[in-house]
C-alpha cells in the first residue's frame, strides 16, 4: 500500500515539472529559424541589436560577412543579443534556404508577431538597438562589425552614466 501512494507521490510531482517545462517553452514571444525562443522580460535587460535585411538588397548581402563577425562578437559579450529579421514575410523553411545560400551564421527571425516592438523600416539594411523598452534610432545602411561593436559601446556608455 505504502508502496502505490509513494508511486502516485511521484508521478504527481513529475506531471507538475513536466508541466511547468511544457508552460514555460510556450512563454516565448518569438522563434529564430532555428526554433530558439526569445522572451522579452529577458531581452529588456540586454543590449538588443535587430538588424532588418532582404535578399533582393544589395547592401543586406554585401554586410553579411561583417554581421556574422559581430554576431561571433556578440556571443562572447552576456549582454548583447544579435537577430536578424527578414523585410519579406518568409516562413522557416525559406529563412534557412536564405542562410545557407548566403552563409548566413546569425539568427534570423521568420515571424516576429503583433508585438515586436521594432517596426519594418521603410529603407534597408537598417539596424535597431534597444535596451529596457527604448528603441534607439536605427543605424541606416551598411554596417561594419566596428560601427556595430561601437554603437554598442555608446548604449554602454549611455547607460554607465545613469
Amino acid at each position: 500500500m505504502k508502496k502505490h501512494v509513494l508511486l502516485y507521490i511521484l508521478l504527481g510531482i513529475l506531471s507538475l515539472s513536466l508541466g511547468l517545462v511544457i508552460y514555460q517553452s510556450q512563454n516565448n514571444d518569438f522563434y529564430d529559424s532555428t526554433g530558439q525562443g526569445y522572451r522579452w522580460s529577458e531581452l529588456n535587460q540586454k543590449i538588443f541589436i535587430v538588424n532588418y535585411f532582404a535578399e533582393w538588397c544589395a547592401p543586406c548581402l554585401k554586410e553579411i560577412p561583417e554581421l556574422n563577425e559581430f554576431y561571433s562578437w556578440a556571443q562572447t559579450q552576456p549582454h548583447v543579443v544579435f537577430v536578424a529579421v527578414s523585410y519579406d514575410p518568409l516562413d522557416v523553411a525559406a529563412v534557412n534556404q536564405l542562410r545557407v545560400k548566403y552563409d548566413i551564421q546569425f539568427p534570423v527571425l521568420a515571424e516576429v508577431g503583433e508585438h515586436f516592438p521594432i517596426t519594418p523600416p521603410a529603407y534597408l539594411p537598417a539596424t535597431f538597438i534597444t535596451y529596457e523598452k527604448k528603441v534607439f534610432p536605427p543605424l541606416l545602411g551598411e554596417q561594419t562589425f566596428d560601427s556595430l561593436q561601437a554603437a554598442v559601446k555608446e548604449v554602454e556608455i549611455l547607460l554607465a552614466s545613469r
